[in-house]
């Protein structure tokens, strides 16, 4: 790699840094995802990302664990972006590029590579995923980056990045800093980062939340009650819709969970409290 393609020291900082962040909120999967999503493309200066965990490639059908996307606010179409999901749940070799993406990506787990690492202009300006994706979305320029997870079977981690038409391309110390992000976060899907497939603290209702704040603070029933103002009825309604949301049975349960995670933290309740 020429020292114009290796990421500088700032880069490799803000990466784990971000890394860091993403552990800080690895307890709600919806949280640290987003995050990350919004991160990759701040670091590398995209348009629009999306994170995403699925199983099946070895297969071709793919069933997907979980998905975020950032990057709504500048422009981009959903429908083409729900269309390309839905294609690559189908048969993630659905295109040429993704043939030749996931090809090498057999040999080379993490590999970060542009759109133009994969298909001319030409071949690109002509093919169905520009026609009826990259141009409904409202982009043009795409890196992709894929990692195998770490005692998840059959899983893998992926990252996409997009950029609107008229902008340049991803440089090689861009795809250099979006592998050196990626390289970590794929092993800790499952340990302190939440998996995407498990139950998240934001689906939780705004009130409901703040009772699994005080549970996780130690506090009774009674005690639950004084600092929100609620009723001792209602705080106990409260606790058994988290329990079911978590499928645990009890309070000690579901401490064990944050604090086998990432020693008890839970950057999601920064709320104040009464």
């Amino acid at each position: 790699m020429s020292k114009s393609a290796s990421p500088r020291t700032r880069d490799l900082r803000a990466a784990y840094h971000l890394v860091g962040e993403c552990r800080d909120l690895g307890d709600d999967p919806a949280a640290w995802v987003s995050h990350l999503a919004a991160g990759t493309a701040a670091l590398v200066g995209g348009d629009f990302s999306g994170v995403y965990q699925y199983a099946g490639l070895a297969t071709r059908t793919i069933s997907m664990v979980g998905i975020r996307e950032w990057g709504w606010e500048n422009g981009m179409d959903r429908v083409g972006w729900q269309r390309s999901v839905t294609e690559f749940m189908r048969d993630p070799f659905y295109e040429p590029i993704y043939e030749e993406y996931f090809g090498r990506l057999a040999t080379d787990d993490g590999l970060s590579l542009a759109r133009t690492d994969l298909q001319p202009d030409d071949e690109w300006d002509r093919s169905w995923v520009y026609q009826h994706i990259a141009r409904v979305m409202g982009v043009d320029h795409f890196l992709w980056c894929h990692r195998s997870i770490p005692g998840r079977p059959g899983e893998h981690e992926g990252v996409l990045i997009a950029r609107t038409p008229g902008r340049r391309d991803f440089s090689a110390r861009e795809k250099a800093v979006v592998r050196e992000l990626h390289a970590p976060v794929a092993p800790l899907v499952g340990g302190p980062l939440a998996s995407f497939a498990e139950p998240s603290p934001s689906d939780l209702p705004p009130r409901v939340r703040l009772v699994l704040r005080c549970l996780l603070e130690g506090d009774s029933d009674k005690q639950i009650a004084l600092r929100l103002g609620i009723g001792r009825y209602t705080v106990n309604e409260y606790v058994k819709h988290i329990f079911r949301h978590f499928g645990v049975a009890s309070r000690t349960e579901l401490l064990a969970r944050w604090v086998k995670r990432n020693g008890g933290r839970f950057a999601w309740g920064s709320v104040p409290l009464v």
